[in-house]
């Protein structure tokens, strides 16, 4: 074998040994690139849940101002209410006192009437009187001299004339109004006039103060407002912002995927080359040693050297290391493989309780939701718990995914309609100012109900993003446990070439000494130590 007829397989060799080393490099840049991916990854989902916190608690107070302007305006509608029940109650106070001012007058007339006419009376009963007394002493003059049984008669005529003048006086002075009764009404009038006018400035103090919180209220709503929506303009601006970063990120993410994919598909297609590479490295390294081994016999024998027979015969030798690698790499093998067929095991061991669990999780949810009367909590669907579309192996497996997420759909569906139903027929309360309180006390459970919908949907957000980290750590870990292993396997295997070329440069080296001993006419170069401490350190060869 000629030495010449070596120099260019040291260089593939060497050519090997630099591919192994980019190799080893790429990984270490996937695995650089694979992190960072996780970080910006990581860094997206963090800001998407900050961003969903931030917007459920600027829907929380936007609920509360709704809230708030529609208690302002059931105020405002009470107090319309009894602004209206006042003016209708003073309007009939008015046509009431318009009424009792119309009687007084028409009282007052008959009165007047009442007491001229009982004065034409009194003047003519006076005059009547002053005739009969006049009548009366002429009658006593002119009949002094009459009998005594005529006297008896006129006097009782005149009796009786009496007694119908007092009954006449006396019919008067009944049908007549006393000054009393009158002296009453006035008094009765002016109090209604006090209790009407004090009644109208007390409901006008009154409206004035509601007027005055209501506009004070109002004022405090708006100035709120207004900071609300500064507010919400900063918190859109910062969303804009950090949308405008996320996009950013995003396309950067896109990139190093697109990168990672391009380095990943180099890396595989070097990662087979290098396969193929190093078999036939193998395939030459066997054979090299086989070559190198018959010529070390050849020349001992040749020059007939005795010495002990490890030495001599180095065929065997290389025939033993190289089924001692052999057996090595098929018990590496089947490791690896059986470490395959436990894995996969497992994972199917795992899927069937996973999906084992689900049954009996559907079987009592299911009893749950056919008893409502018990008031218990059903839980969240079993799509929820379901794995992800790439942990899926089969068709059945992915077939029975769509078929939950597709009950998981109906039943929100089924159960919104019914809250929809429930809401429509409860019954509409009336609110007025003797139930207000209760009408207070109803919007803050309502705004207890919305608090506890919103922290549940927080808690079910942070869940699933919990749950989704998890399982990206959990991936990165088992990825990153198996680039170790694979690196590993290549740092073992490296070293044990590199230890079997040390052996064998050793080897090499006290054969040759044996052969300049044996005064060699003009010794064959062959694989040098410096040629292989070059292969080893990626030199060039002397």
């Amino acid at each position: 074998m000629d030495s010449w007829d070596h120099r260019p397989s040291l260089n593939e060799l060497q050519d090997k040994i630099r591919c192994l080393t980019d190799e080893i490099y790429l990984r270490s840049l996937s695995r650089y690139i694979y992190r960072q991916t996780n970080k910006v990854r990581e860094q997206y989902e963090k800001d998407i849940f900050d961003l969903k916190i931030k917007i459920l608690s600027q829907e929380g107070v936007v609920v509360e101002m709704e809230m708030e302007r529609d208690r302002l305006s059931m105020e405002l509608q009470s107090v319309t209410t009894r602004l209206q029940v006042a003016e209708r109650t003073g309007s009939d106070l008015t046509e009431e006192y318009v009424t009792l001012k119309r009687n007084y007058l028409a009282l007052t007339e008959a009165h007047e009437r009442e007491v001229v006419q009982n004065d034409e009376l009194s003047a003519e009963l006076l005059g009547l009187a002053q005739a009969r007394d006049a009548l009366f002493r002429q009658a006593e003059e002119q009949q002094q001299r009459v009998r005594a049984s005529t006297e008896g008669c006129v006097n009782g005529q005149t009796a009786q004339e009496l007694d119908r003048v007092r009954a006449l006086v006396s019919r008067m002075s009944h049908n007549r109004i006393m000054p009393e009764d009158l002296a009453m009404l006035d008094q009765e009038r002016k109090s209604m006039e006090k209790s009407l006018l004090g009644n109208q400035d007390v409901i006008k103090d009154m409206l004035e103060q509601m007027k005055k919180s209501y506009e004070e209220q109002q004022h405090r709503l708006e100035e709120k407002v207004v900071a609300m929506g500064k507010e919400q303009q900063e918190t859109k601006r910062a969303i804009r912002n950090t949308q405008q970063k996320l996009a950013e990120q995003s396309a950067a993410m896109l990139s190093s995927q697109c990168q990672l994919k391009e380095v990943e598909e180099e890396n595989s297609k070097l990662q087979m080359q290098v396969k193929e590479l190093n078999e036939e490295y193998r395939a030459r390294l066997v054979r090299y040693l086989q070559d190198l081994a018959e010529y070390v016999d050849g020349l001992v024998e040749g020059k007939g050297v005795k010495g002990p027979p490890e030495r001599v015969k180095m065929r065997g030798f290389v025939d033993s290391m190289l089924q001692e690698v052999r057996s090595s790499y098929r018990a590496r093998e089947e490791q690896l493989a059986s470490a395959a067929r436990s894995y996969k095991k497992r994972l199917q061991r795992l899927t069937k309780i996973h999906q084992a669990l689900l049954i009996a999780y559907r079987v009592q949810r299911e009893q749950v939701l056919s008893q409502p009367e018990n008031g218990l909590d059903p839980g969240p669907p079993e799509a929820h718990f379901s794995l992800e579309p790439s942990e899926l192996r089969g068709e059945t497996d992915r077939e029975l995914q769509l078929l939950r997420q597709d009950k998981a759909r109906l039943e929100g569906q089924l159960r919104e309609a019914q809250e929809q139903v429930a809401v429509v027929t409860r019954p509409i309360q009336t609110v007025n100012f003797q139930d207000f309180g209760k009408s207070g006390q109803i919007s803050e459970e309502a705004w207890a109900d919305i608090r506890k919908e919103l922290q549940e949907i927080t808690n079910s957000t942070q869940e699933g993003h919990e749950r989704e980290r998890a399982q990206l750590i959990t991936r990165a870990t088992v990825a990153e446990e198996q680039v170790l292993e694979l690196q590993e396997y290549v740092d073992k295997h490296l070293g044990r070439y590199k230890q079997e070329i040390t052996r064998l440069r050793r080897l090499l080296g006290l054969e040759t000494g044996l052969a300049h001993s044996a005064e060699a006419p003009k010794p064959r170069q062959s694989v040098s130590p410096s040629g292989i401490h070059a292969m080893k350190y990626n030199l060039p060869p002397p």
